[in-house]
């Protein structure tokens, strides 16, 4: 989807795994545009003498707008990897965070979860849904790749 950003994965050497990561071993990065992967790509591809987090991304503000919720869920791209679901805030939901003491947002307005079993990934999904079904005059509608491409085809 143009609206939804690219999510890479970084599976961390075992000696730089801990806590701060996604299940303990993943650096996940969030890309929004073709200029930001081929930007992330070079500096991956720089020669160092030590580790650098590959953080030049995180704190950069976005530069997708949105008045609504869009949540979006990656498949694994093959066996061993993990679950990603991303949440894009509109701008009332991500000021709330920024208040929150705590409470960091990617890019100011991004939240990701990493599950290792799909059933994780939809028990979550279940009750995101549930609780922003209370919130008054908000609507959900469900984007599948097979319903965007049936919208393209008439």
């Amino acid at each position: 989807m143009i609206a939804a950003p690219s999510v890479m994965l970084i599976d961390m050497p075992v000696r730089h795994r801990g806590g701060g990561l996604a299940l303990g071993r993943y650096y996940a990065i969030i890309l929004e545009t073709d200029e930001e992967r081929a930007e992330l790509d070079r500096f991956l591809d720089e020669p160092r003498s030590a580790a650098v987090a590959p953080d030049l991304l995180d704190r950069r503000p976005s530069a997708m707008v949105a008045d609504n919720v869009l949540i979006s869920r990656y498949e694994p791209p093959e066996e061993g990897w993990p679950w990603v679901l991303v949440c894009r805030w509109p701008e009332p939901y991500s000021r709330v965070a920024r208040d929150t003491p705590g409470c960091d947002m990617a890019r100011g307005c991004y939240t990701m979860e990493v599950f290792e079993h799909p059933e994780d990934l939809e028990e979550h999904s279940i009750a995101l849904l549930e609780q922003l079904g209370t919130k008054r005059g908000l609507s959900i509608r469900m984007l599948t790749p097979r319903s965007l491409s049936r919208s393209g085809t008439a």
